[in-house]
Formats: structure tokens, C-alpha cells, sequence
């Protein structure tokens, strides 16, 4: 038995297991925290950097750089780790994200503050989308536990960059925006040992021994090759992959949208401080919470149920029905009609906990339906669907503050509640033909 069996069938416990995967999704939630954590000192960069930002979010570049090559790196990276090992990389990626974390703190202009947010993210989007392949690695046959820990991961995931404005506008309030990022330098610092010595292997390499000769050398060079296309093939020949990182990454980019939208929102109708709008997204963060919750009944109640006597991976996806029309869709239809300055500030902000629930059962579900379904490929058709969702997040928000300023706040709103209902349809659609659909797929059939 080779040794990646042997590690899924029990060489290690499940201890150490759980303590890799909780490693990777503590990973996960901080390195979101440098990704929107600076939105909220955008007025104090702007002026030390006399950056003009009233035709446009110069600021928010921040944001899209970070996302942008969190979107772009992993798509190669991920599908190379499946073969060689996730270990060694992700402790790279690790050091330097924090390297350029510090490289951020003390840029002495706003063009080097852009440069390395491009390397920390390119960084950062690795560590996060690694976790889905360390699920898929550890708990290969026990699929309760690593949707379990799929279900974690996605919490962890939407948790860090939703949180990041409130630690970035509790920090604000008191302190030079600079103290956000070496506050994160020192949480990162910290949290260095935890990730060396708690996150295993998981993807042992097999002792294959290959001759040197041209032949064999050019198969090793196309052999690479493919694996380092094999996400964006699955991407674009794959229906299940195409149609859910649409889905997915609609959803994803809302909680950046948000973070542009709820300054704007707040402040107009409620006169509120910068700092003070950051906090308001815990509200974002509750419903994400309970999103969790409800994930975890769907995953050890609903779907045991539906699957009791035949298999039917489609069950995954009975509650991110529910959750895109009524937390989505529903959300944005009560933060777009409650976005009156004469309506207390309670009721937009519980149209967020709903857009946090519907979001995260969302991407949970899409997590784990496409990693059950390309199990021996998880990263590579992981890092496909994060592919899309950062780059939602880093270009939907651009658009933000000009479409709740020419649709005014009831009508920019409602227009996301409509692309949610549109959106609705790609589960349905994959409840009624999901199995179909999978038949006709070479790596759904292998995986």
C-alpha cells in the first residue's frame, strides 16, 4: 500500500488530523484579516499619500491587488502542491506573506503599499485555498469529517476577510493606520510556531523512480505542464466547475461589496465615523455564524437522510436553495428598503446577518459538492472556483460606490437581490440533473 493510503486509512490519528486542518483554517482566518482590514484607514492613507478620491475609490486598489493575485497565483500553485507535497510550500508562502505584511507597514509611498499587497496576496490566496485539499487529502474516506472540515474552512475563509474591517476600524479609532498592519505582524509572528510544527503533510510523496533518459524527461515536462493547466481545464470544460465558481463567486464578492457599500450606507443616513461603519460588519460576521449552524445541520441531519439508501451527492445542495432566496436574495431586498435615514440602524443591519447566512451556505455548498465530486483533483478544482471568487472580489466593489450613488441605496441593493434570484437556479438546476451531468465528466467519473 503506498503512502498516501496508508495515511488516509489511519497512520495518523485523527488528532493530529484535526489539528492540521484547524491550523490551516486559523491560517486561513487571519490571512483574510490582511486582505479588508485596511479599508477602514482608507481616509488616512488617501491623505499621506494625497491620493484624490473623489471621482474615484483610489483606495480600493488596495483591495483588488490583494484579490487579484490571490485569484491568479493559486491557480497555478495549488495543482503543482497536489503533486509535490503541501507542506514545504505553504511554510514558504507563509513567511512570505509576512514578509510582505511588513513590507506593507512601512511602504514609503502608495505605489510600494500596492506592490506588496500584490505578493501578499498572491501568498495569502494560497494559504487559503490550500485548506480545501488538506480536507480532501486527510479525511479521503470519511466523508462526514472532511465536510465537516470543509464546512470550517468556508467559515474561516468568509469569517477573516469580513472581520478584517472591524479589527482595522476598532484600531483606526485610536491609532496611525500603520498599527493594523503591525498588529497583524505580530499576530502572524505569534501564530509562526503553531504553523510549523501543526501542519503534517498530507500528501506524502510516492517513491517513484524515474529513469533520466529524453523520453522519460519529456513526459516528466508535459506531465507538469498538465498539472499546472489543470485548473484552468477544468474551468472552462468542466459545466459543474464553470457554473458553480459563477455562483460562488457572485456570492463571495458580496461580502466585499459590502465592505465598500456599508461605509457608504452608514455614514450617509446615520452621520456614522469610518471606524464606527467597520464595526457595523460584525452584523455580516453573526450571519455568517449562523451560516455555519445551519451548514452543519444540513451536513450531519439533511443530508444523511437523503442518502440513507442510494447515494446522491445533489443533497449536499438542499439548503443553498433556501439560503440564496432567502438569506441573499432576501437580505439585500430588507438592506435595500431599510436604507432610510428615518428606519433605525437595526433593521439594515439585520438584512446583512441575512446576507452573511446566505453567503456562507453558498460557498460551503459549493466547497464541498465540488470536492466530493473531484475528490483526487480538490485543489485544482478548488483553486478554479477561487479563481473566480477573487476576482468578484477584487472588481465587483470597484463598481460599488458609483452604483449606490446613481441607483440610490433602495435600487443598488435590490439590483444584487435580482442576481440572486437569477443565480438560485444553478443549484436547482444541478438537483434535477446533477447526476447527468456528472456521468458525462471524465474527472467527476475518476475522482
Amino acid at each position: 500500500m503506498n503512502k498516501i493510503a496508508q495515511f488516509h486509512q489511519g497512520t495518523q490519528s485523527d488528532l493530529w488530523k484535526w489539528v492540521t486542518v484547524s491550523t490551516a483554517c486559523v491560517v486561513c482566518f487571519v490571512v483574510g484579516i490582511n486582505a479588508t482590514a485596511i479599508l477602514s484607514a482608507a481616509t488616512q492613507i488617501s491623505s499621506e499619500f494625497h491620493i484624490d478620491e473623489a471621482s474615484f475609490s483610489y483606495s480600493y486598489f488596495l483591495v483588488t491587488a490583494w484579490n487579484l493575485a490571490a485569484a491568479i497565483f493559486p491557480l497555478f500553485v495549488l495543482p503543482f502542491m497536489e503533486d509535490v507535497g503541501i507542506r514545504i510550500i505553504y511554510l514558504i508562502m507563509y513567511l512570505l506573506f509576512i514578509i510582505f505584511v511588513m513590507v506593507q507597514a512601512v511602504a514609503p509611498n502608495f505605489a510600494t503599499l500596492i506592490v506588496a499587497r500584490v505578493i501578499a496576496g498572491a501568498c495569502g490566496g494560497v494559504l487559503q485555498n490550500a485548506v480545501d485539499g488538506i480536507a480532501a487529502d486527510l479525511w479521503q474516506l470519511d466523508k462526514r469529517k472532511r465536510t465537516t472540515s470543509l464546512t470550517l474552512y468556508t467559515l474561516s475563509l468568509l469569517g477573516g476577510v469580513t472581520f478584517g474591517p472591524v479589527f482595522g476600524g476598532a484600531i483606526i479609532k485610536f491609532l496611525n493606520w500603520r498599527w493594523i498592519l503591525y498588529i497583524q505582524l505580530i499576530l502572524y509572528g505569534a501564530l509562526f510556531p503553531t504553523v510549523f510544527l501543526g501542519l503534517q503533510e498530507t500528501r506524502p510523496k510516492e517513491d517513484r523512480q524515474k529513469s533520466e533518459t529524453s523520453e522519460n524527461s519529456q513526459r516528466q515536462d508535459s506531465d507538469m505542464l498538465s498539472t499546472i493547466l489543470r485548473s484552468t481545464n477544468l474551468l472552462t470544460t468542466e459545466f459543474i466547475v464553470a457554473t458553480f465558481t459563477l455562483w460562488s463567486s457572485f456570492a463571495f464578492g458580496c461580502v466585499f461589496m459590502c465592505s465598500q457599500s456599508v461605509p457608504q450606507v452608514f455614514t450617509a443616513l446615520y452621520g456614522w465615523s469610518e471606524w464606527k461603519t467597520g464595526l457595523v460588519q460584525v452584523s455580516l460576521l453573526i450571519g455568517e455564524i449562523i451560516g455555519f449552524g445551519v451548514c452543519l445541520v444540513q451536513d450531519n441531519l439533511i443530508y444523511p437522510h437523503f442518502t440513507a439508501t442510494k447515494s446522491n451527492p445533489e443533497a449536499r445542495l438542499y439548503t443553498s436553495i433556501p439560503a440564496t432566496l432567502l438569506g441573499l436574495m432576501g437580505g439585500f431586498f430588507l438592506y435595500a428598503w431599510s436604507s432610510y435615514s428615518e428606519i433605525p440602524w437595526i433593521a439594515p443591519a439585520l438584512g446583512l446577518v441575512l446576507i452573511g447566512l446566505g453567503i456562507t451556505c453558498v460557498v460551503q455548498a459549493v466547497s464541498v459538492y465540488v470536492t466530493d465530486s473531484y475528490a483526487s483533483h480538490a485543489s485544482s478544482a478548488i483553486s478554479a472556483v477561487a479563481f473566480g471568487e477573487n476576482i468578484f472580489a477584487a472588481l465587483l466593489p470597484l463598481a460599488t460606490r458609483d452604483m449606490y450613488d446613481r441607483l440610490e441605496f433602495p435600487w443598488a441593493s435590490s439590483l444584487l437581490a435580482f442576481a440572486s434570484l437569477a443565480l438560485s437556479f444553478v443549484p436547482v438546476m444541478l438537483v434535477l440533473s446533477g447526476a447527468k451531468i456528472r456521468g458525462r465528466s471524465s474527472y467527476a467519473e475518476s475522482s
